[in-house]
């Protein structure tokens, strides 16, 4: 045989029995498959940050976050139980353990638990977001093995115990309401349906009406009411806070005539400072945004004739 087909012929036999023994020395695995939950069966769940752990608990009206049982936002539940029903991996990323570099280290990484009472449905950490944002790493119990879990899921965890929290602070529907009572710097105004000012209706309907029969702008009692009707809250603030300022007059109370009436009590909001309030339908003192409290301040006091009479005061200064 000739010297120059000796070698290829050589350098193919080696390179087969390479790949040989290369493809028998391969590590084979299988994916674990997360045990199966359905989120029925899950009435207690578990986020342990590196900062705090927060527990939510099943009741009969909902669930409740910590032992102080505040209502939690179902949205941010569903987001949740939704991971937790459907987890499901799709690739081994590591077996060296290499947390640090995967945010599954003690100072990053949450662990989340779901329970049946006090049996463990499925407990597994979770790292950072993959670098595509299509995935998230996961370690699984007791398993050392990091793995990617499909889709980006860590930030529907990793929440404060605020932000976890329902924030809704008034739900009602606005066609329910037959009277807004308004009080104000030292005036009160009350506004009825057509039907309870006159025990009539007319071809619009029972608009709402002043006590001397004079009818408001529609667009400002409609704004005002589709506000309230669904009023959220930007954050709640503690039970001191709230006997300190139920121990003031706050500087606008509104009340909605209903089969049970329904009130919203703003107090002074300093200059770009937080606007607390109170209302009947949530039993926590909260903050609403800037721009909302302004609103509704604004609204209020058109309707209760405040503006009109600023802009009078603001004419007769200027002349």
């Amino acid at each position: 045989m000739k010297k120059q087909y000796l070698i290829p012929i050589l350098f193919i036999i080696a390179l087969s029995t390479y790949l040989i023994f290369s493809q028998q020395d391969r590590t084979h695995y299988t994916l674990p498959d997360p045990p199966k939950v359905a989120a029925d069966n899950v009435n207690r769940l578990v986020v342990q940050k590196p900062d705090e752990t927060v527990v939510f608990t099943r009741t009969d009206q909902g669930w409740v976050i910590t032992d102080m049982a505040y209502p939690a936002d179902d949205t941010a539940m569903r987001q949740m139980l939704d991971v937790i029903t459907g987890l499901h991996l799709s690739a081994l990323v590591s077996e060296k353990q290499d947390l640090i570099r995967y945010e599954l280290d003690d100072g990053h990484r949450l662990d989340v638990t779901a329970y049946d009472q006090n049996t463990a449905l499925l407990s597994f950490k979770i790292g950072k977001a993959a670098p595509t944002f299509n995935h998230t790493f996961v370690m699984l119990g007791n398993d050392p093995n990091i793995y990617h879990a499909t889709d980006s899921f860590r930030q529907h965890f990793d929440k404060t115990v605020n932000e976890f929290r329902e924030k809704q602070v008034l739900d009602f529907a606005e066609a329910a309401i037959t009277g807004i009572t308004i009080e104000t710097r030292g005036k009160k105004t009350h506004l009825g349906t057509q039907e309870t000012v006159s025990g009539s209706q007319d071809d619009t309907g029972a608009g709402f009406r002043y006590e001397d029969g004079r009818a408001p702008d529609p667009k400002t009692v409609s704004n005002l009411l589709s506000t309230l009707s669904v009023l959220s809250c930007d954050r709640f603030v503690d039970d001191q806070q709230k006997q300190r300022l139920e121990k003031n007059a706050p500087e606008l109370k509104i009340t909605l005539k209903n089969s049970t009436p329904i009130f919203l009590h703003l107090f002074d909001q300093k200059e770009e400072g937080p606007a607390f309030g109170i209302s009947s339908m949530n039993a926590y003192a909260f903050v609403l945004k800037d721009y909302v409290a302004k609103d509704i301040r604004s609204w209020a006091h058109e309707l209760a004739g405040l503006a009109q009479e600023q802009e009078e005061e603001e004419i007769r200064t200027t002349q």
